[in-house]
């Protein structure tokens, strides 16, 4: 088994891609997957929010305590920023939640 090469194309990067390789074998998708973060050491934050949400910018609205109080001060403006776009798989207009990164993604377990 070789090393990769530095200068590897980004046609071979693609190609090692296992989604890549199905869609070569005509595979198709049958059944959407729905990815649910971990509760305790995963943590979603809002990069960028419809105004219901704007005043959490760069705060947790999963895997936090104040979850709780986000989902039932307003469900619809919660859930609208926990969902993908249907049609593309993408962020929604107007909305971007990424994962918390490194340690910080378990803080709220271990605060103390």
């Amino acid at each position: 088994m070789g090393m990769r090469s530095f200068n590897s194309t980004k046609e071979t990067e693609e190609s090692s891609r296992i989604g890549y390789q199905l869609q070569q074998q005509n595979a198709s998708a049958k059944y959407p997957i729905v990815m649910i973060p971990g509760f305790v050491t995963s943590g979603l934050e809002v990069w960028q929010a419809k105004a219901c949400m704007k005043k959490h910018f760069r705060q947790r609205i999963w895997g936090s305590a104040s979850m709780a109080s986000l989902f039932f001060g307003d469900r619809q403006c919660w859930r609208e920023h926990l969902t993908l776009n249907r049609e593309t798989g993408m962020d929604p207009l107007q909305i971007r939640v990424r994962s918390a990164q490194g340690f910080e993604a378990a803080d709220n377990f271990i605060a103390t």
